[in-house]
């Protein structure tokens, strides 16, 4: 067994840094850790989480260059049982849109 270090890249709100202070890089490991433990892929629309009291909203992306994006700003404690991963956001915009059909 071996480990592999990939890059994520995290990008905080004004509103989350201020909020966690030095918590911010833990909040971090915390949100990569929620987003894992769904097994439901990297990528997600919304999940919340609570870190040293605060709840957080975090949405994940695996980036055109092979990256993961993830970006934590401050949540709702009334959604915070609400998750949406990507994958079904997509689903559900693509069924939202208008069938178009073909014409020659």
């Amino acid at each position: 067994m071996f480990r592999v270090l990939a890059p994520v890249v995290i990008t905080p709100s004004a509103e989350a840094r201020h909020a966690l202070g030095a918590e911010l890089r833990n909040a971090a490991l915390a949100a990569w850790r929620a987003i894992a433990r769904r097994g439901e892929g990297i990528e997600m629309a919304h999940l919340q989480i609570v870190h040293a009291g605060v709840t957080l909203a975090v949405c994940s992306q695996l980036r055109r260059d092979g990256l993961i994006a993830i970006e934590i700003g401050l949540g709702d404690p009334a959604l915070a049982a609400r998750v949406i991963p990507m994958a079904r956001l997509r689903s559900d915009a693509a069924r939202a849109l208008p069938r178009r059909s073909v014409r020659f």
